[in-house]
């Protein structure tokens, strides 16, 4: 792009100039404007008498040229290129139909599996770290945990929790909801009675605050403790055997594998 020099420049070639001044005319009323040409102040009164003459000081000529090429040149810059490429912007997906959903879906889930990669145990139990934790110490086994969790079915139908402050219960004889520090599940690591066998294996490595999302498969899970640890409340108890009626099979429908999810979190740490 010109600048504003080489503007100024080529204007003033462009304009004849005697004796430190630009001479133009205007055309009168009276004579045709194909009569009208520019002269030089050699011209002054040697030709047409019906063209007025107007002199203007070079000074302020460039003045009001240099105003004018300035307003260009900001005009210009401002302007994009006529040949600049613009990068289209990529359209933002949407779901608008089963398959563009379903592809949503997948690149979701790939995802979120490349931030935070699921580890899976030699018991087939499956894990991933939602929250981190703090602190050096870890659990291991034998340690003496203060723990919460929550309890749902794969397909995500609630069952219990104890903790999270999901449900009620008792505090000097008054119901509240149960809040961390408030109803937490003391676990023995590695007693196989507070908690299914695949939630101890999950624990192990575990940092106080850190939050963990565990699938247990049945071979693994609540029936391994006991049906350990139990709910308080009816509605949890009665998921409780729905959930039992599904392992079991009922009716025409067959035994069915279904596997548990909970969200686990470490409050406290004694080695």
């Amino acid at each position: 792009m010109p600048t504003l020099p080489t503007i100024l420049l080529a204007i003033y070639l462009a304009f004849p100039t005697v004796s430190g001044f630009v001479t133009t005319t205007v055309a009168s009323p009276r004579v045709s404007l194909l009569q009208a040409r520019t002269r030089t102040a050699f011209d002054i009164d040697t030709e047409n008498p019906n063209l007025e003459d107007v002199t203007v000081s070079r000074r302020n000529w460039l003045s009001s040229t240099m105003i004018t090429a300035a307003a260009a040149c900001t005009t210009a810059a401002l302007s994009p290129p006529t040949n600049a490429v613009v990068a289209p912007s990529s359209p933002k997906k949407r779901c608008t139909d089963i398959e563009s959903c379903r592809e949503l879906g997948d690149e979701k889930i790939a995802q979120d599996l490349k931030e935070n990669p699921v580890t899976r145990l030699p018991s087939g139990t499956r894990y991933k770290i939602i929250k981190p934790g703090v602190g050096a110490e870890t659990v291991q086994e034998g340690s003496s945990i203060d723990l919460i969790f929550s309890l749902s079915r794969a397909g995500g139908q609630y069952m219990y929790s104890q903790g999270f402050g999901y449900e009620l219960v008792e505090e000097m004889g008054t119901l509240v909801k149960d809040s961390e520090g408030l109803d937490n599940l003391r676990v023995m690591v590695g007693s196989h009675q507070q908690v299914p066998i695949g939630i101890e294996q999950s624990l192990l490595g575990m940092k106080r605050g850190e939050r963990r999302r565990v699938e247990l498969t049945p071979n693994v899970g609540l029936a391994t403790s006991n049906w350990e640890p139990a709910p308080k409340t009816a509605a949890g108890k009665q998921s409780v055997r729905a959930y039992q009626r599904v392992l079991d099979g009922f009716g025409s429908q067959p035994p069915f594998p279904a596997p548990t999810i909970w969200d686990i979190e470490v409050t406290r740490i004694r080695n």
